[in-house]
């Protein structure tokens, strides 16, 4: 199973900002349990959505040379429910780029209504120390996949 909570980077200014979407699906397993007969899409995955976006962002801000690991969300709020068939919006802005750490302000939205928001925090770590040399191939597709940079396989 991956856990991936976003489809799509839309949008990448190194460094400033990113856009990106997730178009949630009635077959999500998450809507049979989260709630029978009143599918809503869970809060945690649009936050999980926007953090996946922003560590994105900041990996490519970074050349790649550091992973982003998120540390905290404050200031999360939820102003309306997300259900299948909706395209979430999703946008992170840097707020904060240290050595060592950053931190994005996140919004995700349906249409021109605003579905969430929080403060995301990120503790930077060397690449390398993150990701085994093993799964590196298959963390640079998955980053390559949400750009929009299909990348071939050798076998292909």
């Amino acid at each position: 199973m991956q856990h991936t909570f976003l489809d799509r980077i839309t949008h990448v200014e190194s460094g400033v900002r990113a856009t990106g979407v997730k178009c949630v699906s009635l077959r999500d397993d998450s809507f049979e349990t989260h709630f029978p007969g009143n599918p809503i899409y869970p809060g945690v995955y649009l936050i999980e959505g926007l953090a996946q976006l922003a560590g994105a962002l900041l990996t490519r801000t970074l050349d790649g040379k550091q992973v982003a690991i998120m540390a905290s969300v404050d200031r999360a709020r939820f102003s309306a429910f997300v259900r299948p068939g909706d395209t979430v919006e999703l946008q992170v802005d840097v707020e904060q780029l240290l050595d060592g750490a950053a931190r994005v302000r996140a919004q995700a939205s349906v249409g021109a209504k605003p579905v969430a928001q929080a403060q995301i925090t990120f503790k930077l770590f060397p690449a390398e120390r993150v990701i085994p040399p093993e799964y590196r191939p298959y963390w640079e597709r998955m980053l390559a996949t949400w750009h929009g940079e299909f990348v071939a396989d050798e076998h292909d």
